[in-house]
C-alpha cells in the first residue's frame, strides 16, 4: 500500500481556491481502481497549507491516477503556485488497527 500524507503550500490568499479545486477531484478519484482514501482539508489559511491524505493499493494504482487528464490539468494549472515538498510518500506493508 502507498500512503501520501502531508501539506501542500500555496499563498494564503489562494489556499481556499486550492482546497476547493482538490476537493473537486475527490468523488471521481474515489471510484478509481486502487484508490482507498483521497482527502484534502485546509490546515492553515494564514500559512496557506492544505492537508493531504491519500491511500493507494499500490504504486501502479497511484501512477494510473497521476496520469488522469483531470489530475494532469490541476497539477499543470497549479505548477507555479503550489509547493508539494511537504507531502511524503510511504510504503506501508503491514496495515493493522489502531489498538493492534
Amino acid at each position: 500500500m502507498i500512503i501520501l500524507a502531508g501539506h501542500l503550500k500555496t499563498s494564503p490568499d489562494r489556499v481556499d481556491e486550492l482546497a476547493e479545486t482538490l476537493r473537486g477531484l475527490v468523488a471521481a478519484t474515489l471510484q478509481e481502481d486502487g484508490c482507498l482514501n483521497y482527502h484534502f482539508a485546509v490546515d492553515s489559511r494564514q500559512e496557506g497549507t492544505v492537508l493531504v491524505y491519500e491511500r493507494w493499493r499500490d504504486e501502479a494504482a497511484l501512477a494510473a491516477h497521476l496520469a488522469q487528464p483531470a489530475i494532469l490539468g490541476v497539477l499543470g494549472d497549479w505548477a507555479d503556485s503550489i509547493d508539494t515538498s511537504g507531502v511524503r510518500k510511504f510504503d506501508a506493508d503491514r496495515e493493522r488497527g489502531f489498538a493492534d
